[in-house]
């Protein structure tokens, strides 16, 4: 199945609509729009998942929900539907905290938000293994400890979506 984005220039305004993703990276000086976003409950805690091993990309690492923006769709409907696809909660309070390119030359909207939903229990093992609430403290442990492995800028988006809230 063909995917469709629309690529923007690096100022974030749609230049070429209906692409197929798979050639969004033929476009010299265009980019794919993606959102990210943090998502936190109110024991300061916040929604993780690890990849599928599946993935191009990332495979196996912790990541915040992510995915691409369809063709035609706006960044906060893209990121309530990858929300809602990838650990099935639904999103209060959402913030766009970031945008512009990324280190993966994609346009990145980052987002912050919260839910008090825990994940669904069957998730989709093409794009998610596991999805669970877990503190900074956890998540910086793990880091350090080698038991888990995370995706570039996890913890940069987690500081920036804390500074701007």
């Amino acid at each position: 199945m063909i995917e469709l984005v629309d690529l923007v220039n690096s100022s974030g305004e749609v230049v070429k609509t209906a692409v197929d993703r798979a050639k969004s990276r033929d476009y010299d000086d265009l980019f794919m729009q993606i959102v990210i976003v943090v998502i936190s409950n109110g024991l300061d805690e916040l929604l993780i998942h690890e990849r599928s091993s599946s993935k191009t990309v990332d495979r196996n690492k912790v990541d915040h929900v992510c995915g691409g923006v369809l063709s035609g769709e706006k960044p906060d409907e893209a990121v309530r539907r990858e929300t809602m696809e990838e650990v099935g909660v639904e999103l209060d309070s959402l913030k766009l905290v970031k945008q512009g390119i990324n280190q993966y030359g994609r346009y990145c909207y980052l987002f912050s938000a919260t839910s008090e939903q825990q994940p669904k229990a069957e998730l989709d093992p093409a794009e998610v293994k596991w999805a669970k609430y877990a503190s900074l403290d956890s998540l910086n442990a793990a880091k350090e400890d080698g038991s888990l492995e995370f995706v570039d800028g996890f913890f940069e988006d987690i500081a920036i979506a804390a500074s701007q809230n």
